[in-house]
């Protein structure tokens, strides 16, 4: 692999590389249109599939409990705007769903998943989290090889609830 093709890993305190994706109505997006708050960024592979299903409504079902740490959910995935469209329709996700259309953005936070099942060369996301701080650094990162697995949606509010009680106790 020569290095000009080589993928910067992002580690915890780096800056989260910005962004600008279309939701599913075609409006563009950018990481910082959110600063000031704190973002989970949850890459999932393909909509309207199983893992990501669950996965999806899992934070759905959460976003009230989220709320209560000043979080923005955003949803991203490869799929185009109308495949997200129809996911977010059919599932009544409650947070902004990002098309990385181009593939740009998972090349940036170096989670590109080569093959997506049998599949090959269709560069999809790996199944991803990374919670982005008020100022734009990763807090948190949880990436995973295999697309079945789900992130640990309690180990992500344990993180926030720990955050939180760090910011409000002046640490």
């Amino acid at each position: 692999m020569s290095s000009t093709s080589v993928t910067p890993i992002l580690n915890i305190g780096d800056e989260a590389p910005e962004f600008e994706l279309a939701d599913i109505n075609m409006k563009m997006h950018k990481l910082s249109d959110y600063t000031g708050k704190k973002r989970i960024l949850s890459f999932f592979p393909a909509a309207e599939s199983p893992v990501c299903t669950t996965e999806m409504c899992s934070f759905r079902d959460s976003l009230n409990e989220l709320n209560k740490y000043g979080v923005q959910v955003i949803g991203i995935s490869i799929d185009g705007p109308f495949a997200n469209k129809i996911f977010t329709e059919h599932h009544h996700l409650n947070f902004p769903l990002l098309s990385d259309y181009k593939r740009e953005t998972i090349q940036k936070y170096g989670i590109v998943m080569k093959d997506l099942g049998p599949l090959k060369d269709y560069n999809a996301a790996k199944r991803s989290i990374f919670i982005v701080d008020e100022d734009g650094k990763i807090d948190y990162k949880w990436v995973s090889d295999n697309p079945l697995i789900e992130p640990d949606l309690q180990e992500i509010k344990d993180f926030l609830q720990k955050a939180n009680k760090l910011k409000n106790n002046g640490q």
